[in-house]
């Protein structure tokens, strides 16, 4: 598994606890936009000792090989965290799938960086996983998320109701989903 990936502009690394200030600062500049689309995050997910612990957990299971979150940096900034593209629930032999989940600091938004993290990562997650189906799940509403992933290649499957429990409230979301082959 490749625990670092570059691109034209970007590094997409797989982090450790010692990273947790680095994703601290990520999430306490962007919360108020994520928590829109995400679960309600625990009281001390804000906190540093949360994201150690996070990290530490995201780790284990990178090593169990049931998910890979990767941190997206600008190649010239290589100390700030500008996103994160992940590939979760991977579940392998027979299913070969997994969730994608990405978010994107929303000082560098419109600059096509999700977009490259995730056409740079889906190749590694489809070789080094065997992974061929992957999944997103996205708010009906979030058109911006809609529009990237279809420009990759994803394609609409349907509706599923009352999905994702987001604020207290049981949302609808779409299934995209994108065959390693295409």
């Amino acid at each position: 598994m490749k625990i670092e990936v570059t691109t034209d502009r970007l590094v997409l690394r797989v982090l450790n606890y010692d990273s947790a200030q680095k994703v601290l600062d990520f999430y306490l500049r962007n919360g108020s936009v994520f928590e829109k689309y995400e679960p309600v995050m625990g009281e001390d997910f804000y906190t540093l000792s949360h994201q150690r612990k996070l990290l530490d957990f995201e780790y284990k299971n990178i090593i169990k090989g049931i998910m890979v979150r990767y941190w997206i940096f600008e190649k010239d900034n290589p100390n700030k965290i500008i996103g994160t593209v992940s590939y979760r629930n991977i579940v392998r032999p027979i299913y070969e799938s997994c969730t994608i989940g990405y978010k994107m600091d929303q000082e560098f938004l419109n600059r096509g960086y999700c977009t490259e993290a995730i056409r740079a990562t889906i190749p590694v997650i489809a070789r080094d996983y065997g992974v061929h189906r992957f999944e997103a799940l996205i708010l009906p509403d979030n058109k911006p998320s809609i529009h990237m992933v279809e420009k990759i290649g994803f394609k609409y499957e349907g509706l599923l109701k009352d999905k994702i429990n987001i604020n207290g409230k049981r949302l609808d979301h779409c299934m995209y989903a994108y065959l390693a082959n295409n």
